[in-house]
């Protein structure tokens, strides 16, 4: 026991009289010298840095509140440190610039605004999902006075929060789903609610460009993967009408299934879980899908023609049940419903549950 603690005495002593700390190095040329070849130090990361209970200068720390490196110096947090590029402002300004043109009123210039160009704001925008591209554009259109010319990064802040999905408990089942389909602006304030149907999705694809309504390029030409590398609606010319050469059934399974377009900790509901909240909704049909606590709208469909079909009097919805070359699907009407499979390649709706 002696020798232990006669150890730990040299080794704090080492410490106290070299005052280095080598990481991945034995020769330290600082107090702390971290050294590697395909990693990086992590400062601490905190909600903002009122988190920081007692400050003292020199502190250096990652707010996540603003997204950026803070540090105390003499007496203050300082404003954000490590200015972006040039390069990077320029880019920043050009999207600001882009969505206060397009913010229009009246509605001449409609929004093309993409979530990549988002990703480009200073400082950055938190929250921007790819899923929700077409509801951020439908936002900036429908909602010209919530935006300056150019508009503010809070500005598209604010709309970047207002899209994104809530979470909704369904009194009949317990589930808890998001309040809106994938792509929507908003919860649905009716059945034929236009800015409630959201995207449109070929089974088993990612949030490519091809789910959305306004899409109009199309390609006969089948995907050999599960990333086509475009974003062209692919209609199949023969049976089984997949939208890939080799139907693969691992796609969309679960919240790690390759593809899945719902946010993290969402995925496609099973054909039971969808069958669950049909049985419990009684009427069984579009009246009672709105009634309900989800508030399914009549969204529509894209058949595997690549037409916009039954937009505003009938509704489809993927699950992640496989059966034999299709998927079972959700479908109801204003006076029918039930679950029926459906081909691969047929672009209806999407709406995620809660792992």
């Amino acid at each position: 026991m002696k020798k232990v603690l006669l150890s730990i005495a040299l080794i704090a002593t080492s410490f106290t009289t070299v005052a280095q700390v080598g990481i991945g190095t034995t020769t330290p040329e600082g107090a702390l010298d971290v050294v590697s070849t395909n990693s990086a130090l992590i400062l601490p990361r905190v909600a903002n840095t009122a988190a920081v209970a007692t400050p003292v200068n020199g502190m250096l720390v990652y707010d996540l509140s603003t997204n950026c490196f803070k540090g105390y110096q003499n007496g203050g947090w300082s404003d954000c440190g490590f200015a972006p590029s040039a390069a990077a402002v320029a880019a920043s300004t050009s999207v600001l610039s882009q969505i206060g043109s397009q913010a229009d009123s009246p509605d001449t210039e409609n929004a093309v605004v993409t979530a990549a160009d988002l990703s480009t704001i200073l400082p950055a925008i938190t929250g921007v999902e790819a899923a929700n591209q077409t509801a951020y554009q439908d936002y900036i259109d429908a909602n010209p006075g919530s935006f300056s010319s150019p508009a503010t990064q809070a500005e598209v802040q604010a709309m970047v929060d207002v899209v994104a999905p809530q979470d909704v408990v369904s009194s009949d089942t317990g589930k808890t789903w998001h309040d809106r389909n994938l792509g929507a602006m908003q919860v649905a304030i009716s059945s034929t609610d236009a800015a409630a149907y959201g995207d449109l999705y070929q089974w088993g694809r990612a949030a490519d460009g091809h789910q959305f309504r306004t899409n109009t390029t199309t390609t006969s030409t089948l995907a050999t993967t599960s990333t086509p590398g475009h974003g062209s609606f692919i209609i199949p010319s023969a049976e089984p009408y997949n939208w890939l050469t080799i139907q693969d059934n691992s796609l969309w399974q679960g919240v790690s299934g390759t593809n899945n377009p719902c946010p993290s900790g969402y995925r496609l509901p099973t054909a039971t879980e969808l069958e669950n909240e049909l049985t419990a909704w009684g009427g069984n049909h579009a009246a009672s899908a709105f009634a309900s606590a989800l508030k399914l709208p009549l969204a529509g469909m894209r058949n595997r023609l690549g037409s916009l079909v039954a937009v505003g009097s009938a509704a489809n919805y993927w699950s992640s049940t496989v059966s034999g070359t299709n998927v079972t699907r959700l479908s109801f009407g204003v006076s029918t419903s039930g679950m029926y499979d459906l081909s691969l390649a047929s672009g209806i709706s999407v709406r995620c549950i809660k792992d």
